[in-house]
């Protein structure tokens, strides 16, 4: 039972981190066709923006793939246990 609770929180946070850098990489598509929009950031103005958003994605696509493998051989033991 503790097994599937922990799938489950991690499928939950693989899901969340999905959606976040779904809206992060329209966020810098949007930054990059329109580059009047860069300097509605607070902090970093002007390609800065667009390099920081950069490595948050990437940052954040390194954590979706550390997720997804163990993710990948819980449910592969749990259908090859269950035949």
């Amino acid at each position: 039972m503790k097994k599937k609770l922990i799938l489950f929180l991690k499928i939950v946070a693989l899901a969340f981190l999905s959606l976040l850098w779904f809206l992060l990489i329209q966020g810098e598509y949007e930054i990059i066709t329109k580059p009047e929009l860069q300097n509605d950031f607070p902090v970093i103005k002007g390609p800065s923006a667009v390099y920081f958003l950069g490595s948050v994605l990437l940052i954040i696509s390194i954590l979706i793939f550390l997720l997804f493998i163990p993710i990948l051989k819980k449910l592969k033991y749990f259908n090859t246990r269950n035949h």
